[in-house]
């Protein structure tokens, strides 16, 4: 018995249709993968925000008070800032003093929100400025660089002047000696140990705001 020959071209004329399916496949995953390859690259180049002020405070003409205060009560100042100052479409994040400065929020990753906590260490540098040196990232279960998170933090927020970061130092600096509430108030670190839960902070008054 003789095989159609229309069967046969149909059946000729079906392979080359599948291998252009496959091959079509094969190219939207490989255009994705390189995506996400140079998405992630850019995300990894180092992201730099000011500069360090290493200026003291000019005390001369000023009252200067000092007052300890603790974990709690600092995180409820902090995070009042930052809510305040925090505009709608930006991401949420939340400072948690314990033993380490802890930074919660949410990131997207590859267009999903992923949790994460940054933890850092604070000193007090030499004129009363608060520096943050990140130490550890909990991302769920992902894997990922510290800096990869800083760059995300720092190009997502609207920051003020007075914060500097720098992701390949892995570090931020709060340059106290910039901020500056009414009427000159003005602020700097004493100490901050937060094992001890010793926080001290001087509080740099104007002779004319007090008289």
């Amino acid at each position: 018995m003789k095989e159609n020959p229309d069967t046969r071209s149909k059946q000729k004329n079906s392979r080359p249709n599948k291998v252009n399916g496959w091959k079509w496949s094969f190219l939207i995953l490989l255009g994705i993968v390189i995506g996400a390859v140079v998405w992630f690259f850019v995300q990894m180049q180092p992201y730099t925000r000011g500069s360090v002020n290493e200026a003291p405070l000019d005390t001369s003409d000023e009252i200067v008070l000092e007052v300890r205060t603790g974990k709690e009560e600092l995180s409820q100042l902090a995070n009042q800032y930052i809510e305040n100052n925090m505009e709608d479409n930006e991401m949420s994040y939340t400072l948690i003093l314990e033993d380490e400065a802890q930074l919660q929020g949410e990131m997207e990753v590859f267009g999903f929100p992923v949790p994460f906590t940054l933890l850092f260490e604070p000193y007090v540098l030499e004129n009363g400025n608060l520096q943050l040196r990140a130490t550890n990232l909990q991302i769920g279960t992902l894997s990922l660089p510290i800096s990869f998170v800083m760059n995300q933090i720092g190009s997502r927020l609207s920051l003020p002047d007075w914060i500097v970061m720098d992701s390949e130092s892995q570090i931020v600096v709060i340059n106290l000696n910039e901020f500056e509430l009414e009427e000159g108030v003005q602020f700097s670190m004493e100490r901050i140990n937060l094992l001890e839960d010793d926080i001290r902070i001087r509080i740099h008054l104007p002779q004319d705001a007090v008289q």
